[in-house]
């Protein structure tokens, strides 16, 4: 039987080749090079992150934050096997080569109150460090890092704030159920529902009950304040038949006098 025979690729000087035993394909010095830049590149970069990841949780340790209470580290360094590109496509010097190197994922994240569908849920919000102060923007208005203590009072501040908004939300939702069953009442035949209002320069938004009249014309009011969300106060309306001038001084006319 005649076996096929195998071509070997001869060097020369100028381009010295090394053979990666691993892959068993050829690799030129710089490309060689580039990947063991690579590999200790990601070493660095684990080591670096553990430390981060050391030092963000002795903080916040340090600071009152319980760990698995108030925040989980899900931070890892394992071993990866896989294809990566190198090179560059514009000047066709870019392959594809098999390497085994250190990667490191995860962090740090507090355990941040949320509400979602009218119930208590609890996300996961990443912690930045940055020398001796700590960041999660999830619970401060500015994009700044905190001394850790302060950062603790006001992670504890925002969950609670959290807890008292789903209460509230809850009062709400009983003030309302008993303005549209009033108005159901008092307008059989007009369309009596809740809605959303917005306070003016602002996303916030605020209930509102609307009832509307077979006409087209309706009324809104918005809650009570305090232990008083039933007592409602008129908020707008929107009449669909407009007054002329001289109706609405015929009907001032014919106003008693007080």
């Amino acid at each position: 039987m005649i076996r096929a025979i195998k071509t070997i690729k001869v060097m020369s000087n100028t381009e010295t080749m090394q053979l990666d035993l691993f892959n068993g394909v050829l690799l030129n010095t710089k490309q060689q090079v580039e990947i063991n830049t690579f590999i200790d590149r990601q070493a660095k970069r684990a080591v670096d992150s553990q430390d981060n990841v050391n030092k963000t949780m002795l903080l916040m340790d340090e600071a009152g934050f319980v760990q698995g209470k108030d925040y989980i580290s899900n931070f890892e360094v394992h071993e990866v096997t896989s294809k990566r590109e190198f090179g560059y496509s514009y000047n066709n010097t870019n392959y594809e080569h098999e390497v085994t190197y250190m990667n490191a994922v995860g962090g740090v994240y507090l355990i941040v109150n949320t509400i979602r569908d009218g119930e208590l849920k609890v996300i996961k919000s990443s912690v930045d460090r940055d020398g001796d102060k700590i960041m999660c923007t999830s619970i401060t208005e500015q994009y700044r890092y905190y001394k850790p203590s302060s950062l603790y009072t006001k992670f504890n501040e925002y969950n609670d704030r959290k807890i008292n908004e789903l209460e509230h939300n809850g009062k709400q939702k009983i003030a309302v159920d008993k303005i549209i069953a009033k108005y159901k009442k008092l307008y059989p035949e007009a369309v009596v529902y809740s809605s959303t209002d917005y306070y003016r320069g602002s996303y916030t938004s605020f209930p509102i009950v609307k009832v509307k009249f077979p006409s087209g014309s309706e009324v809104s009011f918005t809650l009570g304040y305090g232990g008083e969300l039933d007592k409602e106060r008129f908020h707008k309306k929107h009449d669909v038949v407009i007054e002329t001038t001289e109706s609405i001084l015929e009907r001032f006319n014919n106003q008693k006098a007080k």
